[in-house]
């Protein structure tokens, strides 16, 4: 079988189409792809030994802020959140990990140690417009819809690590 001139036209235009095609598909995969500094704040550690019973540390995951909490020994929370869906989730877990971002307007709320909120223990409160949660991150008062988000998070060699799946497998 011999191939004719139009079968050979036919073989160049579709590859100069797929070829186009390429060239306009690659940029806009590439751009939807995350970026060199979002893959490198994948994984973040945090030294836990470092942080005080009944504080917070905050650090940055995946441009996000998040609040590292470590509740003191033992510690008995005496409120009633509207929800319990984080703290059933951490089942006693003493040290966590928190997205800081109000779930009303996108606020970063504030850690209230006990005796510095209107509660009779630690609290954070988003200042904004008045939303309180748990300190594992449960709405207690105010508009905030639902409960902060929780990081995939484990704890390795004394450290936290928030992005790799553990007591808490994807963000909620």
């Amino acid at each position: 079988m011999e191939t004719s001139r139009r079968d050979l036209l036919g073989l160049a235009i579709g590859g100069l189409g797929a070829l186009g095609v390429v060239g306009v598909l690659y940029p806009i995969v590439k751009t939807l792809a995350p970026s060199a500094a979002s893959l490198a704040g994948a994984l973040v550690e945090v030294d836990i030994s470092s942080i005080p019973e009944g504080q917070i540390r905050t650090v940055s995951w995946k441009g996000k802020p998040v609040f590292i909490v470590r509740l003191p020994q033992g510690f008995q929370w005496s409120g009633k959140p509207k929800e319990e869906k984080n703290s059933k989730l951490l089942q006693g877990q003493g040290i966590f990990a928190l997205v800081a971002v109000c779930t009303h307007l996108g606020c970063v709320p504030l850690w209230k140690p006990q005796g510095e909120a209107e509660f009779n223990y630690p609290v954070f409160h988003c200042p904004c417009h008045g939303g309180f949660y748990s300190p594992w991150g449960d709405v207690i008062a105010g508009p905030p819809p639902r409960s902060l988000h929780l990081p995939p998070q484990a704890i390795k060699d004394g450290k936290l690590v928030i992005g790799e799946a553990g007591f808490i497998k994807e963000l909620t």
